[in-house]
């Protein structure tokens, strides 16, 4: 009895500590452009670092300042940017059919202080409806695109355990759209059993 105790208490701390990030409407700007938060949970893991991808349909959407799409949350600021553009679809090999890439990727400098932990803002961006009708905008996590942690060690990484995206219409937030796990085999991606 205690055995099986133990393993149910290992099992839910287990489930319980998950890392996940996902999109959160935040506002609708004066020229009509959703604005979106990309919120982290961090649980138990401090990191001084993070990368993303978030995936927008083709012709669906501007991107607004689509040089730098995303402004950084207080989660993890300040940090040094290392990928915050909008990928041109010739180097987003092995993108999903029909997708744009927002990559983004930040690290905090060296230092004692620089490890963060809770649930925050990590970055903000917006996007200009083109056309009507509900449109999925998505965070993946693939084998090329992976979302993750950097931890404070500066060595050790962390897939993130859940994500979460968006499904948006002309005039705004339509649903939340749970993108499940945030790590598929390359195999179930090839075989075309798993979506990034």
């Amino acid at each position: 009895m205690f055995y099986l105790l133990a393993l149910l208490s290992i099992l839910w701390t287990g489930t319980a500590c998950a890392q996940t990030l996902e999109l959160r409407q935040i506002g609708i700007g004066a020229s009509g452009e959703i604005e979106i938060a990309v919120v982290a949970e961090l649980a138990d893991a401090r990191a001084s670092g993070i990368s993303f991808y978030v995936a927008i349909p083709e012709s669906a959407f501007a991107v607004v300042d689509a040089e730098r799409p995303f402004a950084q949350g207080p989660l993890m600021a300040p940090a040094v940017e290392f990928a915050n553009e909008t990928m041109p679809r010739a180097e987003a090999i092995g993108a999903p059919v029909g997708m744009v890439l927002l990559p983004y990727a930040a690290v905090r400098g060296p230092g004692a202080e620089r490890g963060r932990t809770g649930v925050g803002e990590v970055a903000h961006f917006a996007l200009r409806p083109l056309r009507a009708g509900p449109l999925a905008v998505l965070l993946i996590s693939t084998p090329i695109y992976e979302a993750k942690l950097v931890l404070d060690d500066g060595v050790g990484e962390r897939a993130f355990e859940k994500l979460g995206g968006l499904v948006l219409n002309a005039t705004g937030l339509e649903r939340e759209k749970p993108a499940g796990g945030g790590q598929h085999s390359w195999a179930a991606i090839k075989m075309g059993v798993a979506a990034p």
